[in-house]
């Protein structure tokens, strides 16, 4: 069924999986030139498909399916390769790339849940610490608190969201 490529929904499926586009083409591609070269090569090619992609299905499986083989074909027109691996090696690298980027998914999602579940205050350091790069003093400053109790609760709350991801995943059947 043809339907008109969106290019929001595009991008934000696409930068929401372009960091484990970028490991797998740095895990088949040994040089780090070409392994960029294949990626640019992938983006333009996911692109030229993506009205071929079904929302809701798994599009880093797809995506990397499509850079696993733009970089065999790379691969196999750059002759200067030293060592050159099989087609096997290439299929086994991307899969275990593919279910890594899909567990690395899974925790994405549970740490995002924990941290809804936080307390304010807990949730507040994490934005001002992490999502606006904040140095502990600041935070401190910004929450009326000391720069000791600031590391003090990072490092409880950090124990909190792994036992919180923990235990989700383990119910979900991840781990």
């Amino acid at each position: 069924m043809y339907r008109p490529v969106r290019l929001s929904e595009f991008i934000k499926v696409h930068t929401e999986h372009e960091i484990r586009l970028r490991s797998l083409a740095y895990a088949l591609v040994p040089n780090w030139a070409d392994a960029e070269e294949v990626l640019q090569q992938t983006n333009l090619i996911l692109w030229q498909k993506f009205e071929q992609f079904e929302p809701g299905t798994n599009f880093i499986a797809w995506s990397a399916q499509i850079l696993r083989l733009t970089a065999k074909d790379f691969l196999a027109r750059q002759r200067r390769a030293k060592v050159v691996f099989s087609d096997r090696f290439y299929d086994l690298v991307a899969e275990d790339t593919t279910l890594a980027a899909e567990e690395l998914a899974e925790r994405e999602r549970a740490l995002h849940d924990c941290i809804t579940r936080l307390k304010e205050r807990q949730q507040k350091i994490l934005e001002l610490r992490y999502f606006k790069s904040q140095p502990v003093a600041a935070v401190a400053e910004a929450i009326g608190s000391t720069s000791k109790a600031v590391y003090h609760a990072l490092e409880h709350i950090h124990h909190a969201l792994l036992h919180c991801v923990n235990v989700k995943l383990r119910r979900e059947g991840s781990l």
